[in-house]
């Protein structure tokens, strides 16, 4: 390891620890107490009314407080934050009862609430180093520089508290950098909890936060989701303003990242996602700060579902075959909805494996020169090498690969998508841009306006959590969330059922008659030692993928709150 990357690791790991550490020692590290526990069992919504109305026993200092401990314990069981803002959490906090007491009426749809923000947001005071050496003490000290869903956040009361772990350069689903280490998966010391918005989805399972908000370019919000058993909304491009991060990739516009909400259930998830849109209006509205980005100015509108409606849904992709626990998760759902006297169709979407080609084309359109620009000395993380492989070699050792893998191990859909891998000139990505254009126009026309479906139920993953190190050669797994980074679709996970030894156990015959890449499948499911075991997997969450069209958010969750009530998944 370079000097650079122990300096800053030594640096940022005495910092953090520090600060956790005199927080503990603070205010303790118990939560035992009845009224903590009320507080943690509290929705985000009834703490904002508990705190306005003066609730006996109630104040912002005492919400600050337990959240800070039990963010404190999550962060002990799967280091999931980067920088740790509870001492200003706890002045402003205390300055709000203080307002309060003098008179001054509390407002906003957040007053009073902690929140969590994934690392790539700016705050004033902290960094946004994405894990990467080179962006380490260098703290964001412009207000105006601060996200826009901080900035939002702030405006309608709530608190800052924390930020959390994440991806080196954000480009995995696997949480891990040089120099904060690995976020573990909240059910398990041994899995990932997901990436690239990992830390917070860790956080928000274990009561950390009473709200977490991440961002999402290929799954970022919804696979960690998945893995570590909470809840997420993928919004459209425009539903939401995203300004304020650091870009891994600056002027890059070939897939655009959205921002989003994670929760630890639907009702969570929908009061943060009307409270966030109903800021965004009153923003605009009042010729603000979100009226520079590409808003869509459209407000909360309350769902409206039809009394029957026609759902698509599909078990697998044709890539890589969904694991029995995936399938298991989609067909309850499926029956419980059918149970309710909805239509519920089995569809395959359009050419799937064009999806994944189109994404990875895009991405690697300079060659990953700016997205391993971020890494400066650092070495780079198990979870970027199959991702950035095909740029890094020789074009005659590219050709080479992609043929050994296409006629000798007999993987031309593997072949296939490792071939779209490498810098483009001008021409070509404009190509690709083209390609993703017309996919979005045939998915959409398939899905919407032939089958004229109402959603699109599928498993957000081929399998639940991973262990650590898989996602090595695993990347292509993102596939399933990828699709609708890709068509644009507003896109949310929820948790439905845990893996069952039994139940779940993939049989020796498991892939036969399968059409998907034999490389991918063999490491998930061949040898001695496969990535999906579900004797291994035993009790870990596994969720399933709720789509609807653009700019559907409110009819998403809608759809979200019917399944979540008909499965009844015991959190």
């Amino acid at each position: 390891m370079h000097s650079s990357t122990i300096k800053a690791k030594t640096g940022k790991t005495e910092e953090h620890e520090r600060l956790v550490a005199e927080m503990e020692a603070e205010l303790g590290t118990s939560i035992t107490s009845q009224e903590d526990l009320d507080i943690l069992g509290t929705s985000p919504q009834d703490i904002v009314a508990n705190l306005k109305a003066g609730k006996e026993g109630w104040s912002c200092e005492r919400v600050m407080t337990v959240y800070i401990r039990s963010a404190c314990a999550a962060h002990r069981k799967t280091n999931c934050l980067t920088e740790v803002m509870f001492h200003k959490g706890l002045e402003e906090a205390r300055a709000k009862d203080a307002a309060r007491a003098a008179g001054e009426e509390p407002k906003g749809a957040f007053w009073g609430l902690p929140s969590s923000f994934k690392d790539t947001y700016n705050i004033v005071g902290v960094d946004t180093s994405l894990g990467c050496t080179p962006h380490c003490f260098q703290p964001t000290t412009d207000p105006d520089k601060e996200g826009t869903l901080v900035k939002l956040c702030r405006a309608q009361g709530g608190i800052p508290f924390c930020k959390t772990n994440i991806p080196q350069t954000l480009l995995a689903f696997e949480s891990s950098n040089p120099i904060f280490g690995a976020a573990s998966n909240p059910y398990s010391s041994a899995r990932t909890c997901g990436g690239s918005s990992g830390g917070e989805a860790a956080l928000v399972t274990l009561r950390g936060t009473p709200l977490g908000w991440g961002s999402d370019i290929g799954g970022s919000l919804r696979i960690p989701a998945a893995y570590s058993g909470c809840v997420a909304l993928k919004p459209a491009l425009g539903r939401w303003p995203g300004a304020g991060q650091r870009p891994v990739v600056k002027g890059f516009e070939g897939i655009k990242p959205v921002v989003g909400p994670m929760a630890r259930n639907v009702d969570d998830l929908t009061f943060a996602s009307k409270a966030m849109i109903d800021a965004v209006m009153e923003n605009i509205e009042n010729h603000d700060y979100v009226q520079v980005e590409n808003v869509v100015p459209l407000p909360w509108r309350e769902a409206m579902l039809p009394k029957r409606m026609r759902i698509g849904y599909w078990l697998e992709d044709g890539v890589v075959r969904a694991s029995p626990a995936a399938q298991r998760a989609v067909r309850e759902v499926v029956a419980a909805l059918e149970k309710e006297g909805h239509e519920l169709v089995l569809w395959q979407p359009p050419n799937v494996a064009e999806v994944l080609k189109i994404f990875v084309a895009l991405l690697s359109f300079d060659g990953f020169k700016q997205l391993l620009s971020n890494i400066g000395s650092d070495p780079m993380e198990p979870a970027m090498f199959l991702v950035t492989l095909g740029p890094r070699l020789p074009a005659f050792a590219r050709w080479l690969v992609n043929n050994l893998v296409h006629y000798f191990a007999r993987d031309p859909l593997f072949a296939s998508v490792f071939s779209a891998s490498k810098r483009k000139t001008i021409e070509e990505y404009v190509h690709w841009v083209d390609q993703r254009d017309q996919y979005i126009k045939t998915f959409r026309r398939a899905a919407w306006q032939e089958e004229k479906f109402d959603f699109l139920i599928c498993p957000p993953q081929a399998v639940p959590a991973l262990e650590h190190g898989r996602t090595k050669d695993l990347s292509p797994l993102c596939l399933a969330t990828v699709m609708f980074n890709i068509v644009d679709s507003t896109a949310g996970v929820l948790p439905v059922t845990r893996v069952d030894a039994e139940r779940d156990a993939a049989p020796a015959n498991f892939l036969e008659g399968s059409t998907g890449s034999w490389i991918l499948e063999k490491k998930v499911y061949g040898g001695t030692d496969p990535a999906y075991d579900a004797a291994k997997m035993a009790g870990l969450p596994v969720g399933v993928q709720v789509v609807g069209r653009q700019f559907e958010d409110e009819r998403v969750l809608a759809l979200m709150k019917i399944i979540e009530g008909a499965v009844a998944y015991d959190a």
